[in-house]
Formats: C-alpha cells, sequence, structure tokens
C-alpha cells in the first residue's frame, strides 16, 4: 500500500472513490482492483465515479474495503516476521555448524 497524499478532503464521491483506489492499489490498474474489492464491475464503478444514483452505500463500502486491506496487511506483517525470526534462527544455526566444519 502507498502512504496517503491526500492534500485537501476529498468533496465528492469520485474523489473519495480516487483516494481509495490510488492509496490502497497505486497509480496502475486501481480501478479494476478496487472493483474487484468492492464486489463490482469495472463499469458500475466507473458509473459511480461520474454520479450514478445508487441504493448502495458507496462510501461504507469503501471503509469496508479499507479494513479488509488493513487487517490483511495485519496478517502478512504477522507472517513476514515469523518467517524473519525462523530465518535468522536457522542461520545462526548453519553459520556455527559451518564454525564447527571448518575447525
Amino acid at each position: 500500500m502507498k502512504e496517503s497524499s491526500v492534500k485537501e478532503s476529498p468533496k465528492t464521491q469520485a474523489d473519495r472513490i480516487d483516494v481509495v483506489a490510488t492509496t490502497v492499489y497505486g497509480a496502475y490498474g486501481r480501478m479494476s482492483r478496487l472493483a474487484a474489492g468492492l464486489g463490482i464491475s469495472r463499469s458500475r464503478l466507473f458509473d459511480y465515479r461520474r454520479g450514478a444514483r445508487t441504493s448502495r452505500d458507496i462510501d461504507g463500502m469503501l471503509i469496508d474495503l479499507i479494513d479488509r486491506e488493513r487487517d490483511a496487511a495485519a496478517a502478512r506483517v504477522s507472517a513476514l516476521t515469523a518467517l524473519r525470526n525462523q530465518m535468522l534462527g536457522l542461520i545462526a544455526r548453519a553459520r556455527k555448524q559451518e564454525r564447527r566444519d571448518a575447525a
């Protein structure tokens, strides 16, 4: 995920969609990925960006997506930390064995 660079408050739904898309997914392919994350078609997402009326709570859907992405990122951090710690232990044991073999 990219660090948010929102300078001012997004005023329209289209602005809010763009801010979430860019912040969560980056500059390339963001709308396709955002549509998939929201469970809607890309064409429907573009309709909403153009101001199409809907009974869906688009802002609520964006918040739910942000929460899911945050939770996935937290799980990934935990998995990467565990892997790092495991690798440090394996490397230390391997180096110790290499020193024994060299002696």
